[in-house]
């Protein structure tokens, strides 16, 4: 059942952790900066919402 790919998918579904307030905010806030459109809505894990600010503070250095 481990080696079922959908079911190890669900499983790091479940451990995986919801992006803060903070980072929705901060998403929000670095998305008009960088001129891009907001995604916060679509992020769904902690790890995600890091990159994609990241990223974010990145693309809003240059411009």
């Amino acid at each position: 059942m481990l080696d079922d790919e959908p079911v190890v998918q669900a499983v790091k579904g479940l451990k995986m952790e919801k992006p803060t307030a903070e980072q929705l905010a901060e998403l929000k806030r670095l998305s008009a900066i960088a001129r891009v459109p907001d995604e916060s809505e679509i992020v769904t894990s902690k790890e995600e919402a890091e990159i994609r600010i990241r990223d974010l503070k990145d693309k809003a250095r240059m411009e």
